[in-house]
């Protein structure tokens, strides 16, 4: 194995105000991933919690979008009838359609529930499995269609610091026939990584994860869920699918497995007093060296002063930078966990 951790710590030194002009030092730590050598920055300092916001108002006055119940069979698309002749893919209360403005060869929306919306102590295991069975069945019926389809992405983009432009919990369902950055990052990084040490990069990974105990948070069936080493984003929690490269070879299990996982770092993040998100799963078909990995990461929580979370660093430096101690996430973490 030749998975590294490598970090270099910063420092910088002035006469502070806030402490009578006596000399202070503030640490910035860059980590470099083991993975993709890809850099991030842990910075140790943050605007205090505004604490919870009230989603009361903002709720009611965007009630009855396309996506509630009495309109979401009546004004969404349908897919094309050589994919799904039936028009939309409904699994209990999930329903799944195309997305009328796509940003690829496919695109799709998977509406989550009933409800308009939802704190994130509101969503519950049930509501994802019954969304990524909706997601699945999608993908499934679309590489039936066009087998050249290999790369697919589930991702959930909640409230507007996330991307949404509508309230309702809802999923993106995306797949191309040509990787994303991210994606083709990780499935060079991983045949690389093969090819020099003859094993699977993300079952090594585990396994030291779990020996060394520090950022390992807990398996559920045949997902581990880790935080990583270097961070994409704040608050970053990753879940790999053991034996599984393509999200549409999943059991009821491990998609019950994944569901958990969201809901339990949902509410850590909801006791944090945080309310925006971002996650997406990576399934490429027909790559013996990836597995199929999610990512999970806090954004900055709606407030009457917000904050964006993305500056120079990361839109033009392609830094990245996350606001706590990985290490000390994974302990904060794990009580939610089951």
């Amino acid at each position: 194995m030749e998975i590294k951790f490598e970090r270099f710590h910063l420092q910088s030194d002035l006469r502070s105000p806030l402490e009578g002009f006596e000399t202070i030092s503030v640490p910035t730590e860059v980590r470099i991933d083991p993975l993709t050598k890809r850099r991030s920055r842990i910075i140790t300092w943050g605007l205090p919690s505004q604490g919870k916001f009230d989603f009361s108002k903002m709720a009611e006055e965007s009630k009855g979008c396309f996506f509630c119940p009495e309109n979401v069979l009546q004004k969404t698309p349908q897919f094309l009838k050589e994919i799904v002749p039936e028009g939309r893919i409904c699994i209990g209360r999930a329903v799944g359609f195309p997305n009328l403005n796509p940003v690829g060869s496919y695109g799709s929306v998977v509406v989550l529930c009933h409800e308009h919306f939802l704190n994130l102590n509101q969503f519950t295991p049930e509501i994802y499995e019954a969304g990524f069975s909706v997601a699945i069945e999608i993908i499934r019926r679309t590489m039936a269609f066009d087998p050249d389809t290999r790369y697919w992405q589930i991702s959930q983009n909640f409230l507007l610091p996330g991307g949404s432009t509508i309230l309702h919990p809802h999923l993106q369902v995306i797949g191309d026939p040509i990787p994303t950055n991210e994606m083709e990052w990780l499935l060079d990084a991983s045949s690389s990584y093969y090819k020099r040490n003859g094993t699977l990069y993300w079952k090594d990974l585990i396994h030291i994860e779990k020996g060394l105990g520090k950022r390992y948070i807990t398996s559920i069936g045949n997902v581990h869920w880790f935080v990583s080493f270097a961070p994409i984003g704040f608050n970053e929690v990753c879940g790999s699918v053991e034996g599984h490269g393509s999200i549409t070879t999943l059991a009821k299990e491990e998609i019950a497995s994944l569901a958990k996982g969201i809901v339990s770092t949902l509410k850590y993040y909801y006791e944090r007093s945080l309310n925006s998100f971002n996650f997406s799963i990576y399934s490429i078909s027909g790559e013996a060296h990836c597995q199929v990995l999610i990512r999970i990461i806090s954004r900055t929580p709606i407030q009457p002063y917000y904050l964006n979370d993305y500056t120079s660093f990361e839109v033009l430096q392609s830094e990245l930078t996350a606001n706590i101690i990985p290490e000390e996430l994974c302990r904060e973490i794990r009580p939610y966990f089951p």
